[in-house]
């Protein structure tokens, strides 16, 4: 069975129980997660290893992880919370977090034992989420924050940090590409100014934007295609060569199958 973990708005709990053991399951995250595990086991199978959560652990997985997972145990409860990247980039930023040269290792997936002070921190969490009815979101990030806080003073702190460094490098190349942009040039020479190989910038692209250069910048020139269209008197020749198309015709086809209609009659609607 294939699940999906979806991305969230901004941050979001849950208490997951199972009472039975559980078959392999493929899972997907599309949002970043935390796992504490209060009782039971399991195991995540990747690419090149297992893990073993039990409720002696911390586990944090980022969006886009695939795994394989399975519960061992006939009971098996956890606490799941799910947040965004700017959860952790607004931690970065607040605590002026800074990173070193060995901080840069990739780092997807962060699993390690609890101490004695994350386990107090997190027992409480547990606690507050169990015993009241209604929640409060903002506590609950509140009580987040003084865990990571809490491993960044641990012995623990340096494999936090790469996994805090791989969150902020994610969206430094978003934000590299979404200001240096240029709809007239090739996107690929944003490689060359982010010191990357071009197969290197192609695979770093397609982790981030789930897509490829080629096809996200097309998207981004028909898009200001069509405003233009609809909003000046330039006439579609004009408007090819200034969203950067060099071919009229191809212009044509690849517009009218973004929007079932072709430049020429985007322009005589609006007229």
């Amino acid at each position: 069975m294939k699940l999906k973990i979806p991305e969230t708005q901004s941050f979001s709990y849950l208490n997951y129980i199972q009472k039975e053991p559980q078959n392999k399951n493929e899972v997907l995250l599309e949002s970043n997660v935390l796992i504490l595990v209060i009782k039971g086991t399991k195991i995540l199978h990747l690419n090149d290893k297992d893990i073993y959560v039990d409720e002696n652990q911390f586990l944090f997985l980022k969006s886009g992880t695939y795994v394989m997972s399975e519960v061992l145990d006939e009971y098996y409860e956890a606490m799941l919370f799910f947040y965004e990247d700017s959860t952790l980039l607004d931690f970065i930023s607040k605590y002026n977090i800074s990173f070193k040269d060995e901080d840069s290792k990739e780092t997807d997936i962060l699993s390690f034992k609890k101490t004695q002070e994350l386990s107090i921190v997190m027992n409480s969490t547990f606690n507050y989420v169990k015993t009241l009815k209604t929640t409060n979101k903002e506590i609950i990030k509140l009580k987040l924050e003084e865990a990571f806080l809490n491993i960044l003073t641990s012995k623990y702190s340096t494999e936090f940090k790469s996994f805090l460094h791989s969150i902020y490098k994610d969206n430094y190349f978003k934000s590299f590409i979404e200001n240096n942009f240029s709809y007239e040039d090739n996107i690929l020479d944003l490689a060359y100014a982010l010191k990357m190989s071009d197969i290197s910038f192609r695979q770093k692209f397609k982790e981030v934007y789930k897509t490829t250069p080629k096809k996200w910048q097309t998207k981004k020139r028909l898009q200001r295609a069509k405003i233009l269209l609809e909003n000046s008197d330039k006439n579609v020749s004009e408007i090819c060569i200034q969203c950067g198309f060099d071919n009229l015709s191809w212009f044509i086809q690849v517009f009218k199958k973004e929007y079932n209609l072709t430049p020429k009659q985007i322009k005589n609607n609006k007229n």
